[in-house]
């Protein structure tokens, strides 16, 4: 018997659907909130690693997944999330215009 260590933060459904498989899955639900924001900041990592392979929508959706995991954690949820991206986007604009600053001239002399 084989066994394939893993060791990330997985999808609710993962572990029936290993079964489903016919394999036992070896888990653990993690209690601390520091620990579990950690693995989200890690699967993150992960899953923009996987959108920056494919530039695929569907890894867009898991990104946005994490995100909104990460953003309950830290206490905002995800109407706090989109409030402060409004304030951002009047404050600063958004990135509709595709402005890409090169470099920046001093004029005060």
């Amino acid at each position: 018997m084989a066994v394939r260590a893993v060791n990330k933060l997985v999808r609710d459904n993962i572990p029936s659907m290993i079964i489903e498989n016919g394999e036992m899955p070896n888990y653990r639900i993690i209690q601390d909130d520091d620990e579990f924001l950690e693995a989200l900041n890690k699967k993150l990592l992960e899953e923009v690693a996987e959108y920056m392979e494919s530039k695929s929508l569907d890894e867009l959706a898991d990104i946005l997944q994490v995100i909104d995991s990460i953003a309950e954690v830290i206490g905002g949820g995800q109407k706090e999330l989109e409030y402060l991206m409004d304030e951002k986007a009047i404050e600063r604009g958004r990135f509709k215009a595709r402005f890409y600053l090169e470099s920046i001239d001093d004029m005060k002399r």
